[in-house]
C-alpha cells in the first residue's frame, strides 16, 4: 500500500494556530498541520523564493556584494554539508570574507523550521539555550592588496549557542551597527535515530528529453519510539545539495511492521546527467591551462578565462554540487577580477537572457551576473570578483521569465550525482518536526 504524504500549511496567527491545535486535540492529533508562528523572537525570514533563489531555500540569501569566499560546513570536514546530530560535539564552521579594511561587527540568530522552511511554532527558549544576541569576532585581515580583505569565522554550537532541538535551522547574520541583514544560510541537526540504506534507479524517460533520469530509493528502520509512521513521518530528498530543491516523497510503503520503503515518484524524476563546470583557479598565471590571460598590476588583478563552449566543457564526472566552493582558506591567497567568456551556440538576436551561477554567488541568479553579448569577439562574457580556489558553476537560460538551467548541459554523460535523503517526525506535543536521520549517497 502507498500513502501520500500530507501538506504543511501556514497559519496567519500564532494565537489562531494553538487554538486550532487544541480543539483539534481533543479529536484527532493525527490529523492536525503545523503553522507558522508569528509572534518567535525574531521577525520571519524574508520570502526569496524565485528565478534569483532558483536553487536555494525559502529565506537563503547573501545581500552584501562585499561577502565573498563562503564556507559553512561541519567543523573539520571541509567537504561535509552543514549536518550535525544532536547532543554531541560535532560543530558547525562558517567561514566568509569581507572585501574591505575596516573591520564590522556582525551579530548571530538562529531559527527554526518546517521541512517546507516555514517557521515552526516553537518559540526561541524551546531550541536554542544560550545568550540572546551572540556577536562573532572582529576578523584577521590580510596580508595581502589589491584588494585588501578581513576574514570572519563562527563555530557553533558553543557555550553562547547551544541546540536543543533537532530539525531545520536558519543562520542568520546581521550587520550590529544597522541590524541589516548581511546573509541567511540553512543548517540541519539530527538526532541519529533510526537506519537509512539507499539506492539510485536509472531511468531513461521522453519526458526529460531522452536525458539520463534518477529514481533514488530508500528503506529506514523505525526507531522504537514511532508508533504510526503512516501519519508522523515524512521523507525527502535532495540532489546535490540543492536544499531548495527538495522533493518530498510520495511513494510509501508502511507495510513493514520494522521498516519504512520510501521513492521518489517515476513521474518526477531528478535528472540524471545534471552537469557543473570546474574552475580551478589555484593560481592565476598563464600556466594556469583555464587563463588566457593575466594582468597583475590592475587593482584588482584582471583574469581573463579561456571560452567555454556549450555542450563541450562539462567534465563528464561529478565535480562538487550546490554549496560555495573551495577559495583558499589563506589570507595569503589573493583575490581577481575574473572574466567568463561563453559560446553557447545561440543567436544574440534571441529573445532571451544567459546567467553565470555557482560556488562563488551562492547559486542565485543575479543582474550582476547577467552575460552580455560582445559584437567585436562575438562571445558572451561576464565578470565575477574570485579568490583563489576551486569552483563549479553553469549558464542557465532565462527566456519569457522561465529559467533552464539544463539548456546548455551536455547529454548522454555520465556523471556521479550526489543525493541526500531526510526524515521528518511530526511531535504532537511540541508541534514541530523533528528531524530523525538522513543518509548521504550517491548515484554509482
Amino acid at each position: 500500500m502507498f500513502l501520500k504524504g500530507n501538506t504543511i500549511s501556514d497559519s496567519l496567527s500564532h494565537i489562531k494556530a494553538l487554538f486550532l491545535f487544541l480543539i483539534a486535540a481533543l479529536f484527532a492529533l493525527n490529523s492536525c498541520t503545523l503553522f507558522e508562528s508569528a509572534g518567535n523572537d525574531r521577525e520571519p525570514l524574508p520570502r526569496v523564493q524565485s528565478v534569483e533563489n532558483l536553487f536555494n531555500v525559502p529565506g537563503q540569501i547573501v545581500t552584501d556584494n562585499l561577502i565573498r569566499s563562503i564556507q559553512f560546513h561541519r567543523a573539520g570536514n571541509v567537504n561535509s554539508p552543514p549536518i550535525i546530530e544532536l547532543n554531541t560535539n560535532q560543530r558547525l564552521n562558517l567561514q566568509f570574507e569581507l572585501l574591505q579594511f575596516d573591520s564590522r561587527q556582525f551579530r548571530v540568530y538562529v531559527s527554526h523550521h518546517n521541512p517546507d522552511w516555514t517557521r515552526s511554532a516553537i518559540g526561541r527558549d524551546s531550541y536554542i539555550d544560550g545568550l540572546f544576541t551572540v556577536y562573532m569576532d572582529g576578523g584577521r585581515i590580510s596580508s595581502v592588496r589589491q584588494p585588501q580583505y578581513r576574514q570572519y569565522r563562527f563555530d557553533f554550537p558553543n557555550d553562547d549557542l547551544r541546540i536543543l532541538k533537532s530539525g531545520n535551522y536558519m543562520l542568520r547574520i546581521e550587520d550590529a551597527d544597522n541590524g541589516y541583514l548581511v546573509m541567511a544560510l540553512p543548517f540541519f541537526v539530527t538526532e541519529n535515530e533510526g537506519n537509512i540504506t539507499s539506492s539510485v534507479e536509472q531511468l531513461i524517460t521522453p519526458r526529460q528529453n531522452l536525458r539520463s533520469s534518477h529514481r533514488p530509493v530508500s528503506r529506514f528502520r523505525l526507531p522504537d519510539f514511532v508508533d504510526q509512521p503512516q501519519f508522523d513521518l515524512e521523507f525527502y530528498f535532495v540532489q546535490n545539495r540543492f536544499w531548495g530543491r527538495a522533493a518530498e516523497a510520495t511513494e510509501v510503503d508502511f507495510s513493514s511492521p520494522a521498516e519504512v520503503h520510501y521513492e521518489m515518484d517515476r513521474n518526477r524524476p531528478f535528472i540524471g546527467d545534471y552537469e557543473f563546470l570546474e574552475l580551478n583557479l589555484n593560481n592565476f598565471t598563464q600556466s594556469n591551462p583555464q587563463v588566457l590571460e593575466y594582468f597583475p598590476a590592475e587593482n584588482p588583478p584582471k583574469v581573463i578565462l579561456f571560452d567555454d563552449i556549450s555542450g563541450f566543457s562539462a567534465s563528464g564526472r561529478l565535480v562538487g554540487s550546490g554549496g560555495f566552493g573551495r577559495p583558499n582558506s589563506s589570507l595569503n591567497a589573493q583575490y581577481a577580477d575574473v572574466h567568463f567568456s561563453f559560446e553557447p551556440g545561440i543567436s544574440p538576436e534571441m529573445d532571451a537572457e544567459i546567467y553565470l551561477t555557482g560556488d562563488f554567488n551562492n547559486w542565485s541568479i543575479q543582474s550582476a551576473n547577467r552575460l552580455t553579448f560582445d559584437n567585436e569577439t562575438s562571445r558572451w562574457g561576464t565578470n565575477v570578483i574570485l579568490k583563489e580556489g576551486v569552483y563549479r558553476y553553469k549558464y542557465v537560460l532565462m527566456e519569457d521569465g522561465r529559467v533552464d538551467d539544463l539548456f546548455f548541459d551536455d547529454l548522454f554523460t555520465n556523471t556521479r550525482q550526489e543525493y541526500h535523503t531526510f526524515v521528518y517526525m511530526r511531535d504532537n506535543r511540541e508541534f514541530y518536526y523533528r528531524l530523525l536521520q538522513f543518509n548521504h549517497f550517491f548515484s554509482d
